[in-house]
């Protein structure tokens, strides 16, 4: 397969990218102790005695994704509610705490085992948020940390080679500043030098993010040309639920052509399509959804004349997560956050006389910064913004927060896309973004992101 032939060391992130894209279809599999207990989202407190598959068939799984030509599929080892598929050390909420197996059965083994034998790529969902471990319901904690990378280790260590990390519960519940970006990349790309890192953002860019995700709902935008990913849900009738429920065998699936229909849309745009399948009780696909994967398989051809995703711009390949910042007017402190604004619109905005600017305080000195993201406002709600969005700039860096130097100045378009500046490597501590002009007379946004182009 695509990825193979190439070793691990030659495979960039936009390698990476390109290879992903050209798997086009893959499945998404929720399955956990929801499954059994038919509990609304991220409940807590669920009893690992109701996880009980009788015949946990995840050969079955994969003949079918099979079936539908998918090239990898992705499984929630860990969703909101903290359950675990496989025996964390971390938790005692887990199928190890279950009578499943005598509390020695593992999903995820089953699951990547399976699916290698079919050819498909295993990937991982894990979700940071626990709502019953109080994870992300305050203040993040050192202990908090360890138990997150100690988990993510576990699950890149002792699979084998897995090609996506799809985090949630992480930039939208309680940001990347809280929960460490840079230091959370690293471990992945330390373990898995040749493993994707997506969370599930909502932002549709490339902030601190190896793909774009549009989460159901949403639709990829006709002119994209980031590598990308679409989920939907095969049983929509069923209640919307990414989890099975007793609706699901006489659910009024997503028809073949709607999926046909789908796949041939977001092909031209690198999209990548997850259909969301969930397994039952027992273990196994509802025989209407095997079914309908095995016509969508017959009634899909790949288009093998798309061509490949298009040359990307520069992208950090290792992060910095600044300290602090402050600015000339506003909240600074919202264009550092993380947060991606879904549910808490932190954003900063300027008072409406320009120019103003932004100093982010990156802790200590680093070297080698090298590149610089800025993400404007985006839709909150049904609101249209461009508002704030910066048209020209100069950026200066300093090692003493005295002394700056201009390291790049130009112009953007006024829009609402994520802007990409390089620049030749500096020593800094601190990076200032002075806006000189922008849409409606005052600077906002989202987020800064700053770092380094490389990992050496």
């Amino acid at each position: 397969m695509f990825f193979s032939k190439f070793p691990v060391s030659a495979q960039t992130t936009e390698f990476l990218q390109r290879a992903f894209t050209e798997l086009r279809f893959g499945m998404f599999i929720h399955y956990g102790i929801l499954t059994f207990t038919g509990a609304p989202w991220a409940t807590p407190n669920q009893d690992p005695d109701k996880f009980f598959p009788k015949h946990l068939n995840c050969e079955q799984w994969a003949e079918a994704a099979a079936e539908a030509k998918m090239k990898f599929a992705i499984l929630t080892t860990k969703h909101h509610d903290g359950f675990c598929l496989w025996n964390s050390k971390y938790s005692k909420n887990s199928v190890a705490s279950s009578h499943w197996k005598n509390g020695k059965g593992d999903v995820v083994r089953e699951f990547v085992n399976a699916f290698r034998r079919h050819n498909i790529y295993p990937c991982f969902y894990y979700s940071i948020w626990d709502n019953t471990a109080g994870i992300g319901n305050g203040p993040i904690t050192y202990d908090n940390i360890k138990v997150i990378e100690g988990q993510i280790t576990e699950l890149l260590r002792n699979y084998g080679r897995i090609k996506m990390l799809f985090i949630d519960g992480w930039s939208w519940k309680m940001g990347h500043l809280a929960v460490p970006y840079d230091k959370i990349r690293a471990l992945v790309k330390k373990i898995q030098p040749g493993c994707l890192l997506v969370d599930n953002t909502h932002l549709q860019c490339l902030y601190e993010n190896d793909m774009v995700h549009f989460e159901a709902g949403g639709a990829c935008p006709e002119d994209n040309t980031l590598p990308a990913l679409q989920s939907e849900l095969i049983n929509k009738d069923s209640g919307d639920d990414w989890f099975w429920d007793t609706r699901v065998p006489e659910a009024k699936l997503a028809s073949t052509k709607d999926i046909v229909d789908t796949l041939q849309y977001l092909e031209p745009k690198w999209c990548t399509f997850i259909l969301n399948c969930p397994p039952n009780c027992d273990g196994s696909l509802d025989s209407n959804i095997v079914e309908r994967l095995n016509e969508v398989g017959k009634a899909w051809i790949p288009d093998a004349k798309r061509p490949p995703l298009p040359k990307q711009a520069k992208f950090i390949e290792k992060p910095v997560m600044p300290d602090s910042a402050w600015a000339t007017s506003g909240i600074a402190k919202n264009a550092i956050d993380g947060i991606n604004d879904r549910y808490y619109y932190s954003v900063w905005q300027s008072d409406s006389s320009l120019p103003q600017s932004i100093t982010i305080d990156l802790g200590k000195k680093y070297k080698g910064i090298s590149i610089l993201n800025y993400v404007p406002k985006y839709k909150v709600k049904a609101t249209p913004v461009d508002e704030g969005s910066i048209e020209s700039y100069i950026i200066y860096s300093s090692e003493d927060n005295k002394t700056f130097t201009k390291i790049a100045a130009g112009k953007w378009d006024g829009d609402t896309k994520m802007k990409v500046v390089t620049f030749p490597p500096v020593t800094a501590r601190y990076i200032k973004v002075s806006a000189l002009s922008a849409v409606n007379g005052y600077a906002a946004a989202t987020e800064f992101e700053i770092g380094m182009e490389n990992l050496k």
